[in-house]
């Protein structure tokens, strides 16, 4: 076995990988700790891989961290005393939380693993995202890009990928030029918490104009086949406390939005926060055009394997896909650091294994849900009444569904990415724009320029979607977006975006949503719509425990688990 361990900056997880290259288990530390983003050393996580397949130190082949500590420590301390002061808020606290950072990672490993004789390997931070998407990729080559906040020495990077062991980095994006980076500075600016409410400035740039792009592109452009940020719009390289400065305020002429100020579409300056998003949204997307330009031109490759943080914004997945030089973006599930962790896992597998063949590839279906959970349900008893079996459960749910009911699930295994794909889910019927609604601003208290994602069976994808054979496989876990069909739109505008796109979900009838779906397909609804089952700002629900809590604090009636259907007492 062979594990992987993504940790320190946020999103701390484990991955499991066995002697034949199969993902076996993944867990993140915060659905155990239900700290958001909880990015310490992933002990519960870890602990609880160990103890769900009956490991012990003895049977672990390697332990794989996913980047090279003292590099990524020092990269910004240097730069930091460089270009600031000793004296500089930034510089003082690399110094100070130095024994915090993941330079104490095989420290902390020692206290999980006292008795552990197996290698210990530092995997390089992007060729660790790269392997997490050559780990759901056919044989062959590849031009991989990883674009995140930051990474061991680099912002971004551009692999040759021509075999599992034959990866070469062909282009780099030094610190502090990162577009991950700028993206978080504009969610900052907009009032929202860096690392976790970048998908909010997705969604509100839909309903915007990209009118502050040309003062945007002044602070970050692509020329000369380098990525260059203006550092004097940003305090990100020198403050802990703000990601943008007053330069970029002024530059925009808008003041930046506290974060305790709520933001709907009838806030003031909602248009212009808006119109901000919409700017940095298509500098974005017009940076990356560029840097997938430059790695077409430097390896010849027209497949790609994208990953990093940046990877996740599925809008600019869809323009992408638009691309004459690309013929397919392979986008892992988890592409952002916690899924870093299935790359370093992947990085010890290729180093021990003998003959390092290349597993056959996975059917993204089939593998979005590893792991394994099953939890007592007894206790459910004192708050809820079953009311169906698991033989019966899904005909009962389609029922309710078509009622334009609301059901929850806490369904077996947890998602391996961030998006929920059916099994931390809460969905109702997508041809019903009235539930959609009371979904979203009743029981979960979304703003209302957020959008809800619409699930649909491959065998009905097309007849309601534009499908790109590009971006396919992104569709099975929310990776991309795409438009419906003019013919269908009036029938599902509940989960149609302002501005016409829809982040799709298709699966197969082996998946759970899959299974529904083809029971509602017999009552003529083809659609359903899907958000993740948490409580706002809270890490998706985990435990059957959470799963309890949140339904009687959500006030939501019906809960699906492997067991059966229940249904809250009143």
């Amino acid at each position: 076995m062979h594990i992987g361990i993504s940790a320190y900056f946020h999103d701390s997880s484990i991955a499991l990988i066995d002697d034949q290259g199969n993902l076996v288990d993944f867990k993140k530390e915060e659905w155990l700790s239900r700290v958001k983003g909880d990015k310490s050393f992933p002990r519960m996580a870890l602990n609880d891989v160990l103890d769900a397949n009956q490991l012990d130190a003895s049977m672990i082949e390697s332990i794989t961290f996913y980047e090279k500590p003292l590099r990524a420590w020092l990269t910004i301390l240097k730069y930091s005393v460089r270009n600031n002061t000793l004296r500089n808020e930034l510089t003082r606290n690399y110094f100070k939380n130095i024994w915090k950072s993941s330079i104490i990672f095989r420290y902390d490993l020692m206290k999980h693993l006292s008795d552990a004789t197996m290698p210990i390997f530092y995997s390089d931070h992007y060729l660790s995202h790269t392997l997490s998407g050559l780990f759901y990729a056919e044989q062959g080559s590849y031009a991989a890009i990883v674009a995140d906040g930051f990474g061991d020495s680099d912002c971004s990077a551009i692999h040759h990928v021509r075999s599992t062991t034959d990866i070469r980095t062909v282009w780099t994006s030094p610190y502090p030029n990162s577009l991950g980076l700028f993206y978080s500075a504009i969610t900052d600016y907009l009032g929202f918490l860096v690392n976790e409410g970048e998908y909010k400035v997705m969604g509100l740039a839909s309903y915007g104009a990209p009118v502050f792009y040309e003062e945007l592109k002044k602070t970050l452009d692509f020329h000369d086949n380098q990525l260059i940020v203006d550092t004097s719009y940003y305090d990100y390289t020198r403050s802990v406390e703000q990601s943008f400065s007053e330069k970029l305020v002024t530059l925009l002429k808008t003041p930046a939005r506290k974060s305790n100020v709520h933001l709907d579409l009838d806030s003031p300056n909602f248009q212009k926060y808006a119109d901000i998003a919409a700017s940095a949204q298509k500098l974005v997307e017009d940076l990356l055009i560029e840097i997938f330009q430059h790695a077409h031109n430097l390896t010849g490759e027209r497949k790609f394997i994208f990953t990093g943080g940046v990877a996740m914004n599925s809008v600019a997945l869809e323009r992408l896909s638009k691309c004459v030089f690309i013929d397919e973006i392979i986008v892992p599930p988890s592409p952002g650091d916690s899924g870093a962790a299935i790359g370093a896992a992947y990085f010890g597998y290729l180093k021990k294994s003998k003959t390092r063949q290349k597993h056959e590839k996975f059917r993204l279906s089939e593998n979005l849900f590893p792991g394994k959970v099953d939890q007592n349900e007894d206790f459910f008893s004192l708050m809820l009444t079953k009311i169906s079996e698991p033989k019966d459960a899904i005909e009962r749910v389609a029922e309710l569904i078509s009622q334009n009911e609301v059901i929850a699930t806490a369904y077996g295994d947890i998602e391996t990415g961030p998006r929920a794909l059916g099994h931390r889910s809460m969905i109702c019927n997508a041809h019903s724009e009235e539930t959609i609604q009371f979904l979203n601003t009743v029981i979960k208290s979304r703003s209302k320029f957020r959008p809800t994602a619409p699930v649909i069976l491959e065998s009905y994808a097309e007849k309601y979607f534009n499908i790109s054979e590009k971006i396919k496989s992104c569709y099975t876990h929310m990776g991309a977006v795409t438009t419906p069909l003019d013919e269908v739109v009036e029938s599902i505008k509940g989960v149609v975006h302002v501005d016409g796109t829809c982040r799709i979900q298709i699966c197969d009838e082996s998946q759970l949503l899959g299974k529904i779906l083809k029971e509602l397909s017999k009552k003529d609804i083809f659609v359903i719509a899907n958000t993740s089952f948490n409580i706002s700002s809270d890490p998706m629900v985990y435990s059957k425990e959470d799963a309890l809590l949140s339904i009687e604090r959500m006030q939501i009636k019906y809960l699906l688990t492997e067991h059966g259907l229940y249904e809250r007492n009143s």
